[in-house]
C-alpha cells in the first residue's frame, strides 16, 4: 500500500484528497452556466407576463419562477457545469455531514449570478448556525418598476424564497428563512437563513 504526503505529511488513509489528478475544474462559475440559467429562466419574460395580473396570480407566476430557477441552477452546477468549489463543497459535506451554510449558500449565489447577473449583493453571515444574504440592487424590482408594476402590490420575494426553498429541500437540511428587509422600503433585501 503507498503512503501520500501533502508538504512532507503523510495523508492519513481515512481522509480523502479533493483533487483527482487530470481532472481539471474551474473554481469559478463557467459562463455557460450563467447563459443557460439565463435562457431558460427570463426575468424581462417574467415580468412582462405579470402585467394586467392580480397579486395572486403574478405572486403564484413568481413562486413557480422561482422554483423553476432553482431546478435549473442545481441541475447545471451539479451536472454539466459543475465546478472546483461544487466539488469540493460537496465532498467536505459527505465527509462531515455539514450542509449548511456552504452547499445551500453556493446554490444561492449561482441562481442569483445565472439569473440576474449584475445585481449586487452580498453574503454578510456565514455560519453553521446562520447565513444572511443582502441584495442592494435587483433587476427583478427594477424592470418591475419599468414596466409600471408596484413591488408593494406584487411582493417580489416571493421569487427570492421559493427559489431558496427549493435550494432548502435539494440539501435536505432543516432550515428556516426570514426576510428582514426589502429593498422597496429599506433600501436593501436582506434574507436570513437559520440551520434549525
Amino acid at each position: 500500500m503507498k503512503s501520500r504526503y501533502r508538504y512532507g505529511k503523510p495523508i492519513p488513509d481515512r481522509l480523502h484528497t479533493l483533487e483527482d489528478p487530470g481532472q481539471p475544474l474551474a473554481f469559478d462559475a463557467d459562463r455557460g452556466l450563467i447563459t443557460e440559467v439565463s435562457e431558460r429562466c427570463d426575468v424581462k419574460s417574467l415580468v412582462a407576463g405579470l402585467k394586467g395580473k392580480g397579486p395572486e396570480e403574478s405572486e403564484a407566476d413568481m413562486r413557480a419562477f422561482g422554483q423553476r430557477l432553482m431546478a435549473a441552477t442545481i441541475e447545471l452546477a451539479d451536472g454539466k457545469y459543475i465546478d472546483r468549489a461544487g466539488e469540493v463543497i460537496e465532498k467536505v459535506a459527505q465527509q462531515t455531514g455539514i450542509f449548511f451554510p456552504h452547499s445551500l449558500q453556493r446554490y444561492v449565489e449561482l441562481s442569483i449570478i445565472g439569473s440576474r447577473p449584475l445585481d449586487r449583493w452580498n453574503i454578510t453571515k456565514a455560519t453553521t448556525k446562520e447565513l444572511v444574504l443582502e441584495v442592494f440592487s435587483c433587476s427583478v424590482l427594477r424592470e418591475m418598476r419599468e414596466a409600471g408594476l408596484e413591488a408593494g402590490e406584487l411582493p417580489c420575494h416571493v421569487l427570492c424564497l421559493s427559489s431558496f426553498e427549493a435550494a432548502a429541500q435539494k440539501i435536505g437540511d432543516g432550515v428556516e428563512m426570514e426576510v428582514l428587509k426589502s429593498l422597496p422600503q429599506d433600501g436593501v433585501c436582506q434574507f436570513s437563513f437559520q440551520h434549525a
